[in-house]
Parts: C-alpha cells; structure tokens; sequence
C-alpha cells in the first residue's frame, strides 16, 4: 500500500536520498519518490503495521514523520489529493493494436493510465505512484472494488470514455483517501 508522508527535516535531494536509504533498510517496504521543497515522499509499505516501525527507524535518523501539508504552492489551495472531489478533468484514448491506452493527468504529476487489451477477461487495475488505482471496461467501478486490498481507503471516480471503435466503456479510478 502506498502512503504520502512527509518530515519537517527535508530540506533537500540529499535528505531524500537518505529517507530512501532508511526505508530500505528498514525492510518496511520501498521508497517510490519524493518531493524536498514540499518535504513529502511516498512510500509502498508491505503493511499498515510497518508504518510504526518506519516512523521509528526514521525519528533514530533525524526524519522525524509530521503532517502532510494541506496545500500545494503554486495554488495556495488544498493538495488535489486532499479534497473529496478531485477527479481527472479528462481521459486520452489512443488505439493500440490490442485495445487502447486510456491516460489522465494525475494529481501527483504523473502521465498515469491503463492499457486496455481486449483480450483479457479480467484484467488488474494498473497503478500510479501516488497510490490511485485505474481500471477500464464493463462494469469497472464494481470491478474494481473487488481488486482493492482495501477498498474502503479509496473513493471511486467513475467515468466513461469513448474507445476508439466507437464503443462506451467505463473508466473507474480509485483514488486514496486524503490521509490514507
């Protein structure tokens, strides 16, 4: 499961780096990314528990974990993530040779989608690094909720985009929870 946290004590690329370093070592999980002037990283944790033992690890090496922020800097306003009604003001529907690559503009950034292969009966939800969840095809929002670990730590936009052979198809992301 991925989470967003954030320590007061970055103040830069070296600091992250060394968060990273910590995380790994710690065996809690991975280190995905990290952004030092809003002094937030995002890590996928094994599990829930090993949250505690992370923030340990990291308080012994001067990282202390504290609140994420709110707000993003440009805007002034609440982090996208952080507001109960962000969703992706449109989707990208490209034809493949086996389907469809269906793309958004996430709120952390990321160029994030799903390659639709018309071929699978069931196919995963694909992932972005902030942790949101995207699944296209018939019946995707109910879908979906079945292939979370957790489908109470997400809310589920719903939408539907147009394939390009003419088809309707439901596009379902699942995004987490401002604090989860």
């Amino acid at each position: 499961m991925q989470v967003l946290l954030s320590s007061p004590a970055i103040t830069c690329e070296h600091c992250l780096a060394t968060i990273s370093e910590v995380v790994r070592a710690s065996g809690a999980g991975t280190f995905v990314s990290g952004d030092a002037a809003a002094r937030t990283f995002i890590v996928d944790l094994r599990s829930g528990g090993a949250l505690d033992d992370l923030g340990r690890a990291l308080s012994e090496a001067d990282y202390p974990l504290g609140p994420v922020e709110a707000h993003d800097e440009a805007s002034g306003g609440p982090h996208p993530a952080l507001t109960p009604d962000w969703r992706p003001a449109a989707f990208r529907v490209e034809q493949t040779d086996v389907g469809a690559n269906v793309n958004y503009d996430c709120y952390c950034g990321c160029d994030a989608g799903f390659a639709l292969d018309r071929s699978a009966a069931d196919p995963a939800p694909e992932s972005c690094c902030c942790g949101s969840q995207i699944l296209v095809g018939s019946a995707a929002g109910e879908r979906i909720g079945a292939k979370l670990e957790d489908a109470s730590a997400y809310r589920v936009d719903l939408q539907t985009v147009t394939m390009p052979w003419g088809q309707p198809m439901q596009v379902a992301l699942a995004i987490p929870q401002g604090d989860a």
